[in-house]
C-alpha cells in the first residue's frame, strides 16, 4: 500500500511540477510577446522622433526662408515709403521742397564805390547810412521762411521764389560763397 502512494505522492507532484511548468512557460511566453510589443513601441517611438526632427528642421528651414523674404520687403516697403514722404513733401510744401531748377548763371559781382580822398573823409563821415533794400518776398513767404531750420531749405525755398545768388545772400545776410558751398554740399 505504501507503493500505491507512494506513486500516488509521485502522480501529484508530477502533476504540480507539469502544471507549475506550464504557468512558467504561459509566464514567459507572456513576457516575451510584452517584449516584442515594447520594442515596436519603441521602434515606432523613435520613427516619430525622427519623423519630428525631420519636420523641424524643415519648419527652421521654412521660417528662415519666410523671415528672409520678409525683411526684403520690409526694406522695400521703407524705401517706397521714403519715396512717398518725399513726393508728399513736394506735393504738400511745394515751398519748402521745391523742386531743384536748373542752374542759373550768376549775376556779375557789383564794383564798390571810390573811396573818397583823404582829405574828404570828413564829408563822407556825414553821409547817410546805406538804405536796406526792401525784400521782394511777401509776408507770407517771410512767414514761411521763418519756419524753415535749416539754411539749405531756406536757400532752396528762396531759389523756388525766382531769387538770385545776391538777392538770397541779401535776404539771409550771409555771403555767396556759403550759398554756393551748402548747394554743392547738397547735390552730393
Amino acid at each position: 500500500m505504501w507503493q500505491v502512494w507512494v506513486a500516488a505522492l509521485a502522480f501529484v507532484f508530477s502533476l504540480t511540477m507539469l502544471i507549475f511548468a506550464l504557468s512558467v512557460r504561459k509566464r514567459l511566453q507572456k513576457m516575451r510577446e510584452e517584449q516584442k510589443e515594447t520594442r515596436e513601441l519603441d521602434a515606432k517611438i523613435f520613427r516619430l522622433y525622427n519623423e519630428i526632427e525631420e519636420m523641424l528642421d524643415s519648419f527652421e528651414a521654412y521660417v528662415g526662408e519666410v523671415h528672409d523674404e520678409m525683411e526684403s520687403r520690409r526694406s522695400e516697403m521703407v524705401a517706397m515709403s521714403r519715396q512717398a514722404t518725399t513726393l508728399y513733401m513736394q506735393v504738400m510744401q511745394p515751398d519748402a521742397y521745391p523742386v531743384r531748377p536748373p542752374a542759373k548763371p550768376e549775376e556779375p559781382a557789383r564794383e564798390e564805390a571810390p573811396r573818397p580822398p583823404a582829405g574828404k573823409a570828413e564829408k563822407a563821415e556825414k553821409a547817410p547810412p546805406p538804405k536796406e533794400e526792401k525784400s521782394k518776398l511777401s509776408p507770407r513767404d517771410l512767414v514761411e521762411l521763418g519756419k524753415l531750420n535749416s539754411k539749405g531749405k531756406k536757400i532752396r525755398f528762396l531759389m523756388g521764389r525766382g531769387l538770385n545768388m545776391s538777392e538770397i545772400a541779401r535776404e539771409m545776410k550771409i555771403g555767396k560763397g556759403e550759398i554756393r558751398l551748402i548747394l554743392d554740399l547738397d547735390k552730393e
